[in-house]
């Protein structure tokens, strides 16, 4: 009997020990914990399954599958060990049976948020594009529909003056319907009447305030349906053997070329940016609104827009799928987005307000710098970034190059080579927003 307990405080010890490691960062130290663990009580589900994460995060998926699939042939049921199973088959390119695993975990937890995102892109890249809408549909329910399970609940109850401005504008370029009119318009003014009393500065609302705005403040309050186009949505005259060649040519990896989408798709998707309330990132960047695929940017064009335009250039993106788009919206004209990097292999930019709103033709656009940062470069966060960034780049600026904005112009480069908007000057009013969108394709270290 006192073996019995000598032997079960030892595990708890362990147990212990290796949270305690792993919490701190300890991983190496927290891993021999867990195989400790493992050594005393082979099946333990908790020692397996966060054994198996951190031997995923250090680089080894085949060896953390082998421990998610030891603990869930004893417990089927555990619905994060098959979450990170389907990613440690993500990572091994085995993206029919990860699919399978994420929707295991569905059917385990149906609000499983990050599970249903992961569906989301492995669909589309697959070319499931109505499954892959499904998802994201569902991602954006958790976050801001009827079962939103409080992952944006800070985004429900702040804001800034530029943003609610932003809305307020947003709701009075609807168009006009006898049932909605009036409501918009009051919207508006509500809208305005408390940007009135706040800043530039992101600031909690009070309850008088979150009241004036309304329970659908920051929600989907109008979303624009935006449907596939039959006939496709990327210019099919894209000439991919010269943007395929122009990238080659531009060391480390850099093309650009006018006429992406066409005229229809333009069209509809200036038409959704400009009509749906998906605007509902306003602290990523100050000045800026955004929109990511998860949270009301995915609709069947954008999807659309995707798909097609990594099959236009297979030898390229063909090994590299989606992983991420979002749409930036600057509210003051003149800011600019400062130099950053993007984590993944290739991104594409492009632009979709028209030429008129830009008053300097020959700026506006895209400054890419062709100096790749050492191979260990961590990607932080967009404002911890910059100063680093910034001195890297100093005594480099002959490695600029500057592409001029053009509405329908895009521009793709190696995700690794820092980027930053080249002087706005764009003039005020709500339909003169310069409204970049970016796609993401591949992971970093995929090249």
């Amino acid at each position: 009997m006192v073996g019995g307990d000598q032997a079960a405080g030892d595990l708890q010890g362990l147990i212990e020990r290796a949270a305690t490691r792993q919490q701190v960062g300890r991983l190496e130290e927290a891993e021999a914990a867990y195989r400790a663990v493992l050594d005393l009580a082979p099946g333990h589900s908790g020692a397996l399954h966060n054994l198996g994460v951190l031997v995923a995060r250090r680089g080894d998926p085949s060896a953390a599958l082998e421990l998610f699939d030891r603990l869930l042939a004893s417990e089927p049921y555990y619905a994060s060990a098959h979450f990170n199973r389907g990613n440690a088959l993500r990572a091994l390119g085995r993206d029919r049976e990860a699919i399978q695993a994420f929707r295991s975990v569905t059917a385990l937890e149906p609000d499983h948020h990050d599970a249903h995102r992961a569906l989301g892109f492995l669909w589309l890249a697959a070319g499931e594009r109505d499954r892959s809408l499904d998802h994201f549909a569902r991602t954006y329910d958790l976050r801001r529909g009827e079962d939103r399970n409080g992952m944006a609940n800070r985004s429900l109850r702040t804001a800034t003056r530029l943003k609610l401005q932003h809305d307020a504008d947003l709701f009075r370029h609807l168009p006009p319907r006898p049932r909605d009119g009036q409501r918009f318009e009051t919207l508006a003014r509500l809208y305005e009447s408390v940007a009135a009393d706040i800043s530039d500065e992101v600031v909690e609302l009070s309850e008088n305030q979150l009241e004036t705005l309304g329970p659908d403040y920051n929600g989907p309050v109008h979303l624009r349906d935006t449907p596939e186009i039959l006939g496709g949505a990327v210019n099919d005259g894209l000439d991919a053997a010269a943007i395929t060649r122009m990238y080659r040519d531009t060391a480390p990896g850099v093309a650009w070329f006018d006429d992406l989408l066409t005229p229809k798709a333009l069209s509809l998707l200036q038409r959704f940016l400009r009509e749906s309330t998906i605007w509902h990132d306003f602290s990523h960047i100050g000045g800026f609104v955004a929109a990511y695929l998860e949270d009301g940017l995915a609709c069947p064009l954008v999807l659309q827009i995707a798909d097609e335009f990594r099959a236009a250039l297979p030898e390229l993106l063909g090994p590299h799928p989606l992983t991420q788009a979002w749409a930036f919206k600057g509210l003051k004209g003149e800011q600019p987005i400062d130099v950053h990097a993007d984590d993944a292999a290739v991104s594409l930019n492009f632009w979709v307000t028209p030429d008129v709103a830009n008053r300097n033709p020959d700026r506006g656009g895209l400054v890419v710098y062709r100096e790749i940062p050492p191979p260990d470069w961590p990607i932080v966060d967009y404002d911890e970034d910059r100063a680093r960034i910034r001195s890297f780049l100093a005594g480099r600026d002959d490695s600029a190059l500057t592409i001029p904005y053009r509405e329908n112009r895009a521009v793709l480069f190696d995700s690794r080579l820092f980027h930053g908007s080249d002087a706005p000057d764009f003039a005020p009013g709500y339909e003169n927003h310069r409204i970049n969108i970016t796609m993401l394709f591949g992971g970093a270290g995929n090249l």
